[in-house]
């Protein structure tokens, strides 16, 4: 199940993320808020400390 979500959220993020993304709120608003579809689809769109952890990551490799 893991790797399904972290597959999701990989593929979701690469499709609305651009170059500079995270320097712009437009940018981080996209991700975020991709982020928590698919959180949401997973039913742990209310585990705040994971939407946070995943967020880092994403804003630090993507």
């Amino acid at each position: 199940m893991v790797k399904r979500i972290v597959d999701d959220i990989d593929e979701i993020v690469r499709a609305v993320r651009f170059d500079g993304w995270q320097t712009t709120h437009a940018g981080e608003r996209e991700v975020k808020l991709a982020l928590r579809k698919t959180l949401f689809k997973y039913k742990l769109h209310q585990d705040i400390e994971l939407f946070e952890r995943s967020y880092e990551y994403i804003r630090e490799y993507y």
